[in-house]
């Protein structure tokens, strides 16, 4: 498995030479056809249905929580605030269902992850041919921060810290910026391949070896710095969860997230029917997932059939 440094030159990249790994979710949510291996680490059930001849890894949110977990923490000091946390938000996935997770700081440190319970979670089947994607809307209010964090992996020096609202290859901390989704309430996908991750001399150079099983396996949460915490009012302990009950009565930062998994490109599916439809549209552009996109757009494209990366 390939290793590489984080280059310490990457927040004085110019941004304008670099892909945007952030693009607006299409119409019916992503396009599985053009994927195969995947590694899942969170998908909605008929999506998963859709795909089930093309898992390499289930690692798929246990909806029992007997397996594993989203864990979605507000506070340290108190366990009975120490809960999965779902903020009733009312919006669909970006498949038009309902299954997603939704997610609010009630202090800055807000944040949560994918952790296993009675099984760890094995990624060891991940390669660099893998392009990680994560679906993802922002549904806090107009004026709170939209700097949110992915960490892929267990964080430290094994895997990849990304985050939204930062330009492509700038620093926050030990995390690196993925590019721009400025808007509320709009769905977004960040597909990014795992090499252009490991690439030292590229936006980000991180490192990571997945061979063993691990406890976590994703953390989602806010920047630290500017997160904005939801204003809420604490209830009465819950004798079913034994956690309070919490009602927000004004929202600040707030994110869903609808997806998380990683696939290879088929060839056999998406690239030939790129193939196919550049021959009819005279050199129509396509990105990874087979969506037409402009000659404006950043990064690995399609074009005639071939690969190449788009400046």
């Amino acid at each position: 498995m390939r290793k590489s440094l984080l280059s310490a030159a990457l927040a004085l990249l110019s941004t304008t030479a670099f892909a945007q790994y952030i693009t607006e979710a299409p119409a019916g949510g992503f396009d599985f056809t053009k994927g195969k291996d995947y590694v899942v680490l969170f998908n909605p059930q008929p999506q998963m249905e859709a795909i089930k001849d093309k898992i390499l890894a289930d690692q798929n949110l246990d909806p029992d929580q007997v397996k594993n977990q989203f864990f979605y923490w507000v506070a340290d000091w108190d366990k009975k605030l120490f809960t999965l946390y779902d903020i009733e938000d009312t919006h669909k996935n970006s498949y038009g269902g309902d299954d997603k997770l939704d997610m609010t700081p009630l202090f800055n440190w807000g944040s949560g992850h994918f952790g296993g319970k009675s099984q760890k979670y094995d990624l060891s089947s991940i390669t660099d041919d893998h392009i990680l994607h994560i679906g993802f809307m922002n549904i806090g209010s107009a004026t709170a921060t939209k700097n949110f964090k992915f960490i892929f992996g267990p964080g430290g020096d094994n895997g990849f810290s990304l985050m939204v609202n930062k330009a492509v290859g700038q620093a926050a901390g030990d995390l690196v910026g993925v590019g721009m989704a400025p808007d509320l309430n709009k769905w977004y996908y960040l597909d990014i391949p795992v090499k252009d991750l490991v690439d030292e001399d590229g936006d980000f150079g991180f490192e990571y070896n997945f061979s063993s099983p691990m406890e976590i396996a994703f953390t989602a949460g806010f920047d630290v710095a500017t997160a904005t915490p939801s204003e809420f009012t604490q209830g009465a302990v819950d004798p079913e969860t034994g956690m309070y009950k919490i009602t927000i009565t004004e929202k600040g930062s707030a994110m869903a997230i609808d997806g998380v998994f990683l696939y290879k490109a088929d060839e056999s599916a998406g690239v030939n029917e790129v193939k196919a439809a550049t021959k009819a549209d005279n050199g129509a552009i396509y990105n990874l997932a087979g969506q037409q996109v402009s000659k404006d757009y950043k990064g690995v494209v399609v074009k005639n059939g071939k690969k190449f990366i788009q400046k």
